[in-house]
């Protein structure tokens, strides 16, 4: 053997192996610098593949794990990157229980069936008269008042005033002195329709009862009436509505609640404040500790022909005090000689801070002052969609319904655009689907976008019922339905939106994948840096070449 060359071969390849050929190429150079950090790399595999002595068969079962692990990693990668731009926020359970008197009592707002007297209007005794032809029998006010009945009765009860005379005077052929000395249009106009609904309520708050935790109260210090889509209603503990509504609103209130309330959705009740905040508050739970309201309903006023499908007494719901009810879409029913008791229990929805750095459309929610509504002062989803139904009904009758707010520019719809408003409760939806569905409909739309509010109260009630009358003598002119709401339990667990990933958590996520798939750490990324930066400078400072020193061939 011939060691001599066998040694001059083996200082040559060590030779090389400390330096670079002086005719390298860069491409030469790449590669000596690339071997380099592999087989000083703590990223796992990689000196497994540039090591000499290595077979092609070992080399490439290294780098086909490699590059298995790389793929992994950045599906993994993928799938939190998405997870993070698509839901960065995250709902879940508090850690801790809520007492209910962080929260205010629910406000209740409860709606009489009988929505008229019968010294105002005989409802059947009218409605059988008109459907025989009879209207000339009928007095000017009741004729008008009926018509009024018309926005609340179902709608195949009522034609027109007018058009039942018009028709009338042609069947005979000959004018019928019915508006003599009248203005027809009377029956058409209701701006007064609110004194109307006042004038001729069926259910007086002086004939009423009330308890508030176990101390009898006067039904009028405690309920304030209100105007909504059923009509005159009385709620407890809502806040006022100059509270609730803009200085634009035009409607007419019937009477003024306490004002400037010491609860708002985004900050709660002021702290080290007890006794004598509002909206109330409740700090027992159990029957002892309810509201309790009974409201007696005449049984000559009781009408049965005026709705299908609906349970005479009352109906009661039951929203958080910053809301306009709607009691036509949620409430239920107590009906007449029943008492209905109300367990509730509330479900609050917090934020922590860092969800109000997200947009909304990321976080899914809005704060109470963030956005700015034409006609409320606070927004909650349930009064946006209320200012979103009242601008839908102005672009389509090109008036409002008695209950909405409106501006000065807004009339009240009369009696003759009660079939266009009808119309567009029926289009609404299908307005709402199509704004949903394409953006950029140019057809009426009422561009909502009503998110949910960031902070919000709901209230979730077990309901039971059972019989109970009214002693003598009311029990003889009277019908009885009652009403008991109170706390189930004195705490209750929250749910909280916070951040799916924090920074921390982001960066915690990422560096476990590549720590799993790789052995990736900060430490490796430092390898990286040393290699595109210090060990290439240290390299043309030490040597003249950025790859290493020039060794001749």
């Amino acid at each position: 053997m011939n060691l001599e060359g066998e040694n001059e071969v083996n200082l040559k390849e060590r030779k090389y192996s400390l330096g670079i050929p002086e005719k390298a190429t860069f491409w030469d150079g790449v590669k000596k610098h690339v071997k380099s950090y592999c087989e000083v790399s703590s990223i796992q595999g990689l000196n497994y593949m540039v090591k000499d002595g290595v077979t092609w068969f070992e080399r490439f079962w290294w780098i086909f794990v490699f590059i298995l692990c790389i793929g992994g990693c950045s599906y993994m990668v993928f799938e939190v990157v998405e997870k993070w731009i698509t839901t960065p926020v995250l709902v879940t359970l508090a850690t801790k229980e809520t007492s209910i008197h962080q929260v205010p009592f629910p406000a209740v707002t409860i709606c009489p069936e009988t929505k008229i007297s019968r010294s105002c209007l005989n409802y059947t005794e009218t409605l059988k008269k008109r459907r025989r032809g009879d209207v000339l029998e009928v007095e000017f006010e009741e004729n008008l008042n009926f018509d009024y009945m018309s926005l609340l009765c179902k709608t195949e009860n009522h034609r027109s005033t007018t058009d039942l005379i018009n028709e009338a005077a042609a069947a005979i052929n000959e004018t019928i002195p019915y508006f003599e000395g009248r203005d027809p249009t009377e029956l058409l106009k209701l701006d007064d329709y609110s004194d109307f609904l006042d004038k001729c309520k069926s259910v007086s708050l002086d004939k009423s009862y009330c308890t508030w935790m176990g101390v009898d109260l006067n039904c009028e210090d405690i309920l304030t009436p209100i105007l909504t889509d059923e009509g005159l209603c009385y709620t407890f503990n809502m806040l006022d509505v100059r509270d609730i509504y803009n200085d634009v609103n035009q409607m007419r209130y019937y009477k003024e609640g306490r004002r400037n309330p010491d609860w708002s959705p985004d900050e709660g009740y002021p702290e080290g404040v007890i006794n004598d905040v509002y909206p109330r508050r409740a700090f027992l739970n159990g029957a002892k500790n309810s509201l309790i309201v009974v409201l007696l309903t005449k049984k000559s006023d009781i009408v049965y022909s005026c709705r299908d499908f609906a349970l005479q007494g009352i109906r009661v719901s039951l929203h958080m005090p910053a809301r306009i009810p709607r009691p036509s879409q949620v409430f239920f029913s107590v009906g007449l000689d029943r008492l209905t008791s109300v367990a509730v229990t509330p479900t609050l929805m917090t934020t922590t801070p860092t969800v109000k750095e997200y947009e909304p459309q990321e976080r899914n929610c809005y704060y109470g002052t963030e956005r700015k509504l034409k006609f409320f002062k606070l927004y909650t989803q349930s009064n946006c969609n209320l200012e979103c139904w009242t601008n839908y009904t102005i672009q389509y009758c090109g008036c409002s319904h008695f209950y909405m707010p409106r501006d000065a520019n807004t009339s009240i719809c009369s009696l003759n655009k009660r079939f266009c408003l009808e119309e567009a409760r029926v289009n609404y939806p299908l307005s709402i689907l199509t704004e949903r569905l394409k953006k950029d409909s140019k057809e009426i739309t009422s561009h909502c976008d009503c998110l949910p509010i960031c902070t919000d109260v709901k209230y979730n009630a077990e309901i039971s019922s059972g019989k109970w009358e009214v002693n003598a003598p009311l029990s003889e002119e009277y019908r009885a339905s009652a009403v008991k709401v109170f706390f189930k339990n004195s705490y209750f667990l929250p749910t909280e939106k916070s951040e799916l990933y924090g920074i921390t958590d982001f960066i915690s996520n990422i560096g476990g994948i590549l720590g799993l798939f790789t052995g990736f750490s900060l430490f490796s990324l430092a390898e990286i840096i040393y290699f595109l930066s210090v060990r290439v400078i240290e390299n043309y400072r030490r040597y003249g070449y950025w790859a290493g020193e020039r060794v001749s061939d």
